[in-house]
């Protein structure tokens, strides 16, 4: 067996996300759990919390294939199963996490899509925290927002950031 970690994503209980980050961690597990800020309004009180950018995902990293950690995950309470390809877990690539932890860490004004767009135009943000990283474009209503697809979950993540700041691919 490999002695390599990779990068896996888990499916979790509806809003148990922050409890199977914490029984991973606790037991040694390298975990993350994207986290964005948002306002939830009560009858009494106005509160900013932090919620799951990728409801009911979390990652992990371990090893390929079914080791004992991998069945040590599976069975932590809350947690559902391995997203898996033709039985197999499938292994979401280090620099999309990488990606993932650099937006979050810089406060990027992040929201996660359950349906992602089709693509559009590809660009490459020239200015500012994100400078390098590159999305397409999406229009919605005046503004222009920049969709980070992230394929083996099926999912994207758009970014706040003015149109000003990206440029096209390949234009010098």
């Amino acid at each position: 067996m490999s002695s390599a970690l990779y990068w896996f994503a888990i499916y979790t209980r509806s809003r148990y996300e922050k409890r199977v980050h914490a029984y991973l961690r606790d037991d040694g597990v390298e975990v993350y759990l994207p986290l964005i800020k948002r306002w939830r309004i009560w009858s009494d009180r106005k509160k900013q919390v932090d919620m799951p950018l990728l409801p009911s995902y979390l990652f992990v990293k371990t090893h390929p294939g079914k080791s004992t950690q991998y069945f040590d995950i599976l069975n932590t309470p809350g947690v559902v199963r391995f997203i898996t390809f033709e039985g197999m877990p499938v292994a979401v690539p280090e620099h999309q996490i990488d990606a993932l932890k650099r937006l979050n860490s810089q406060g990027v004004d992040m929201e996660c899509m359950t349906e992602c767009p089709p693509p559009g135009s590809p660009v490459k943000v020239v200015q500012g925290p994100m400078k390098g990283f590159t999305g397409e474009v999406v229009t919605v209503g005046k503004n222009k927002k920049i969709i980070l697809r992230l394929d083996t979950l099926d999912k994207c993540v758009t970014l706040n950031i003015p149109l000003a700041m990206v440029e096209a691919v390949g234009k010098k």
